[in-house]
């Protein structure tokens, strides 16, 4: 019983949240495409060093 009801926390969790929600709401500030990553990292490296 505890594992089905866990199995349905998680499914409705799942249905509510997503990156799409979490960069709406704060949780995250960016979606980055994995191309855009390491420029974006050294960018940001560069930036506080500075």
């Amino acid at each position: 019983m505890r594992t089905e009801k866990l199995g349905e926390v998680a499914a409705e969790f799942d249905r509510v949240h997503n990156i799409q929600r979490a960069v709406e709401v704060g949780s995250v500030d960016a979606v980055v495409r994995a191309a855009e990553l390491r420029p974006r990292i050294i960018e940001a490296i560069a930036t506080r060093l500075g």
